[in-house]
């Protein structure tokens, strides 16, 4: 029996509309535009794209890299459609290369891979941010049968940050029963410093 590879997974996941298929920001992003300075930017596990088409529309140089052509080949449509400019990679991101020193933003939401934080760590330039945000153990509560290896730890973020070098700004686990469409989120926005 052949082995679904994850780029396959993630083409069938979207074109059965199992992934957000909107090309809206997300807000804990537009929350903190105040902090978005423009420059080179980094979309990682970009879906549909959202991030990447709001980092554009800011003026930032975007590369946004997905597994799923399918989920890119919208990207490209949208960002066409806005007359944004956005650099596509289509990689398997288990084993793709974060370029070093080259963003000065770096934006992975929904996406867990705790070997990549050295990585984006060192693909910030001096005072570059990471915007980070995933589900949390407390996500439990709400899918009982959600498997536990894609969920933070209350606090994980921030300390795997801190263990790579970057200065923590923002670390926040969201507090059960607020209802704020980010219950079980723990969000993280770290600098690199220099």
């Amino acid at each position: 029996m052949r082995i679904e590879s994850e780029r396959e997974r993630w083409d069938r996941k979207y074109a059965a509309g199992e992934g957000p298929a909107h090309f809206k920001p997300k807000p804990f992003l537009t929350r903190h535009h105040q902090m978005l300075g423009g420059g080179r930017a980094l979309d990682v596990a970009c879906g549909f794209g959202g991030n990447a088409l709001y980092l554009a529309s800011l003026g930032y140089r975007v590369d946004a890299v997905d597994a799923s052509g399918f989920a890119l080949g919208k990207v490209k449509a949208e960002a066409a459609r806005r007359g944004l400019p956005v650099t596509l990679v289509q990689a398997d991101l288990i084993r793709w290369w974060v370029p070093p020193a080259r963003y000065n933003l770096i934006v992975v939401f929904f996406y867990l891979n705790r070997a990549l934080m050295p990585a984006l760590a060192a693909g910030l330039r001096p005072g570059g941010l990471l915007f980070q945000a995933n589900r949390n153990a407390r996500f439990l509560a709400v899918r009982p049968g959600f498997d536990p290896d894609y969920l933070l730890q209350p606090g994980e973020l921030g300390r795997r940050a801190r263990a790579v070098g970057l200065e923590v700004v923002h670390d926040t686990d969201s507090t059960p029963g607020k209802r704020t469409g980010e219950d079980h989120d723990s969000q993280l926005i770290a600098r690199q410093p220099g």
